[in-house]
């Protein structure tokens, strides 16, 4: 296969992912003070180590070169050798994750931002700033060098309803002025307007002011050059007004008639096969037709809202939430799980896909390579770890990028879908 440059013209036939860049490691450089191993490895408050994991499943590490590898202070494989771990600080480890997206189709990112860390009023801001913007910095010149795609999604779900317009404008004017991020080449573009996702409004939990979200749109159209195309990151059960959704019809009024896209967030809405086709039959096909109904009629003044379906491999965070989440709380099937999304996207009509996420390992989501076996993980008899065989499966540490593969490729028509699990295909990938 001839590996092809992706268009950021338009982010339609795509297959995006999510790209956290928030893994440090003592020695990379980061400067974090007091988390030299962010989202890796916690302060441990057992006698036997001063450090424990944050994360369940664990990166497969032999696909790294020494150069981007840190070694994590007493922990070591059970094979007896020193257990490492990337650093999303490492340009060239940035580069390699945008490289396998190339060699998988996969067309490029949305590159994730924390409204917290980026409130001027945070302690740490200037310190994390440097730090966010060199993660930045990897992200688009990685994704230029691979010929990916990407663009900024924030979430505000972590920040206080009364300072998200101010952050998100000090940080957009940030990023546009100061780190000339819409100049390259590769930021991805649709309908002429650079895409642009706001994660985290409409959620029960939050109390979101409608008209808020509306000036907070509005600057983001009137600010940007071009305008932008805004995508709304909301609940799964966003028309419903149920399922962890805020029951509120200005709300939904918002999603239909002031932004450009919809991603319903599904992460942990079903947690097996017959979950996700049942919410697809019952709530992704009726949300569907009802902004193709509304897209035929060119109601609003967009005119046109696309949909985007989430999808996501499995999950795990019982480490990184200190126990609240059970170990292996959604369990991935050797891949059945994930494609069965896939499918059921597709089926339905999607024409775009996100996939959650490409590095997040601590909450088990990873579709990055992983440890294929349980007797390559590091010991940690006090914290349990995840690889691949967890379930029963015996699959390569690759096997999620060839699945991510293949539904890229399903997505833009170059083979035909199919409802039953590739197996062969991907063994043969």
């Amino acid at each position: 296969r001839v590996l092809c440059r992706a268009d950021p013209t338009t982010i339609q036939r795509k297959f995006i992912v999510g790209y956290q860049g928030w893994f440090t490691c003592k020695g990379d450089g980061a400067d974090l003070d007091g988390h030299d191993w962010n989202h890796w490895m916690k302060d441990s408050e057992e006698e036997h180590t001063s450090l424990r994991p944050a994360t369940d499943l664990w990166p497969e590490m032999s696909r790294y070169p020494p150069s981007e590898q840190y070694p994590v202070p007493g922990l070591r494989l059970q094979s007896g050798n020193q257990a490492f771990l990337f650093s999303s600080c490492n340009p060239r480890t940035v580069q390699r994750h945008f490289n396998w997206m190339a060699c998988h189709g996969i067309d490029g990112v949305f590159f994730q931002q924390s409204l917290r860390q980026c409130d001027p009023l945070n302690p740490d801001y200037n310190t994390i700033l440097g730090w966010r913007d060199r993660v930045g910095d990897n992200v688009r010149l990685a994704a230029e060098a691979e010929g990916r795609v990407f663009s900024i999604m924030y979430d505000v779900s972590g920040i206080d309803s009364g300072r998200i317009q101010q952050v998100l404008e000090h940080d957009w004017t940030h990023l546009i002025r100061e780190k000339c991020m819409l100049d390259s080449p590769n930021y991805l573009h649709e309908r002429g307007k650079p895409v642009l996702c706001l994660w985290g409004f409409g959620f029960s939990k939050k109390h979101h002011d409608p008209e808020m979200i509306r000036t907070i749109v509005t600057f983001f159209r009137q600010f940007t050059p071009g305008g932008a195309y805004i995508i709304a990151g909301i609940p799964s059960h966003w028309r419903t007004g149920d399922g962890g959704s805020r029951p509120e019809p200005a709300l939904f009024h918002l999603w239909l008639s002031l932004f450009d896209a919809i991603l319903p967030w599904t992460v942990k809405c079903y947690d097996n096969e017959e979950g996700a086709t049942t919410y697809a039959d019952e709530i992704m096909r009726a949300d569907i037709e009802l902004l193709n109904a509304q897209n035929s009629k060119q109601q609003g003044p967009l005119g046109h809202v696309d949909y985007i379906p989430v999808v996501f491999p499995g999950s795990s965070n019982c480490n990184g939430s200190g126990e609240k989440w059970a170990f292996n709380n959604v369990r991935r099937e050797g891949g059945c799980f994930l494609w069965r999304q896939i499918y059921n996207a597709l089926d339905n009509g999607a024409t775009i896909i996100y996939g959650a996420t490409w590095d997040e390992y601590d909450e088990g989501t990873a579709l990055m390579p992983a440890v294929e076996r349980k007797h390559l993980l590091p010991d940690s008899p006090h914290f349990p770890l995840l690889s691949l065989d967890e379930d029963g499966y015996d699959i390569p540490s690759d096997w999620y990028m060839r699945i991510c593969g293949l539904g890229a490729r399903s997505l833009r028509g170059e083979i035909n879908l199919q409802p039953q699990f590739p197996l062969e295909i991907l063994q043969n990938y």
